[in-house]
C-alpha cells in the first residue's frame, strides 16, 4: 500500500475526501447482486500483525457488517503489530467491503522474518478458504517450490489472487530477475492482479469509467511480459498487438481492479486517505 505522493482530487466515493471505501466498490462493480460471500471463507498471506480494533472501526464508519476474524500464526510470530500493519488492514478492509456476508477471513501471519512457502504451505494443507490473496512480493524469481504448492491449491479448488505490483511495467525479461523480479510476479498458477483508477458517479454509485492506476514517478500497476512462462492457455488466441503483449510467454497482469483513491484505518486508530496499490485490487478480487 501507499500514499499518494500528489494531492488528490476529491473523488466520488462514499469515505472522507472522496475516497472509495466499503459500499462503494460492489456498487461499482457488481451492482444489484445478492451476492455477500456468505458460507465462504477468504484467507490472506501476511507478514505482518494488525490492530483489531481498526478494523472494527471501518466496519462502523463503512457501515458493514463485524465479519469474524481468525489468525493463523506461522513461523513463530507473535502476531504483534509492526510497521506494515497498513497492508494487512487494508487487505482485510478491502474483503469486506467486496463481501460483506463473507463467513470468516482467516489471516495467515508469518511476521516480518517469515519464509513465503511456509505460509503458501500452511493455507493449502489447511484448505479452508477457496479465496485466497497475497498483496506482498518477495525476490528470487520462479520457484518450483511454490509454483508445486499453488498447483495444489488449483486441484484442491482454491484460487489464489496475487497483486502485480505498484512499480510500473517490468522490462523483458525482469520479471524473473533473481535481483529484479519478485515472487509470484508472474506465476500462471496464480491470478495476477494489477491496479486502476476508478470514477464513479458518487458515493455508492455506478462505475462511470477506469484506468491503468499510474501516478508516475515509478509508482503504477505492474506487469510485463514473462522471460520464464509460456503463454497460457487463456492468454492464447487474442491479439497482443495493442497492449504490447506476446503471443508466445506470459502476459501480466490478468486483471484489474481498483488501486487508487482508497481509504484505510489502519495504525491503532489513524485514518488513511488516497491509499493506492495493487494491494488494495488484489483482495478485492478475492472477496
Amino acid at each position: 500500500a501507499l500514499n499518494s505522493p500528489n494531492s488528490v482530487t476529491p473523488n466520488a466515493g462514499s469515505g472522507p475526501s472522496g475516497n472509495y471505501m466499503g459500499r462503494d466498490f460492489r456498487a461499482a462493480y457488481v451492482p444489484g447482486t445478492q451476492l455477500t460471500g456468505a458460507g465462504q471463507m477468504v484467507g490472506l498471506l501476511q507478514f505482518d500483525g494488525y490492530y483489531t480494533n481498526d478494523i472494527a472501526t471501518y466496519e462502523a464508519l463503512a457501515g458493514l457488517p463485524n465479519v469474524p476474524l481468525e489468525n493463523v500464526y506461522v513461523d513463530n510470530f507473535n502476531g504483534t503489530p509492526g510497521p506494515n500493519n497498513l497492508e494487512v488492514c487494508l487487505d482485510i478492509e478491502m474483503v469486506i467491503s467486496m463481501a460483506p456476508g463473507v463467513s470468516k477471513i482467516i489471516v495467515y501471519e508469518a511476521g516480518p522474518f517469515g519464509f513465503p512457502d511456509d505460509v503458501l504451505n500452511v493455507m493449502a494443507n489447511d484448505n479452508r478458504a477457496r479465496q485466497l490473496s497475497a498483496s506482498w512480493g518477495w525476490g528470487g524469481g520462479p520457484s518450483p517450490t511454490t509454483d508445486q504448492i499453488l498447483q495444489q491449491m488449483i486441484a484442491q479448488g482454491q484460487t489464489f489472487f496475487h497483486s502485480s505490483g505498484d512499480a510500473d511495467a517490468f522490462p523483458p525479461g525482469t520479471m524473473d530477475d533473481p535481483l529484479l523480479g519478485f515472487a509470484p510476479g508472474d506465476s500462471p498458477y496464480a491470478i495476477q492482479v494489477g491496479g486502476t483508477t476508478l470514477t464513479t458517479s458518487g458515493p455508492e454509485a455506478a462505475w462511470v469509467s477506469e484506468k491503468v492506476w499510474n501516478w508516475g514517478g515509478g509508482m503504477g500497476s505492474s506487469g510485463g511480459i514473462s522471460g520464464f512462462y509460456t503463454i497460457p492457455s487463456w492468454q492464447k488466441g487474442i491479439d497482443m498487438t495493442p497492449s504490447q503483449g506476446s503471443a508466445i510467454f506470459r502476459n501480466v497482469p490478468d486483471v484489474a481492479l481498483t488501486a487508487d483513491n482508497v481509504f484505510v484505518v489502519a495504525d491503532n486508530g489513524t485514518n488513511y486517505t488516497d491509499i493506492g496499490g495493487t494491494s488494495a485490487a488484489s483482495p478485492l478480487w478475492a472477496g
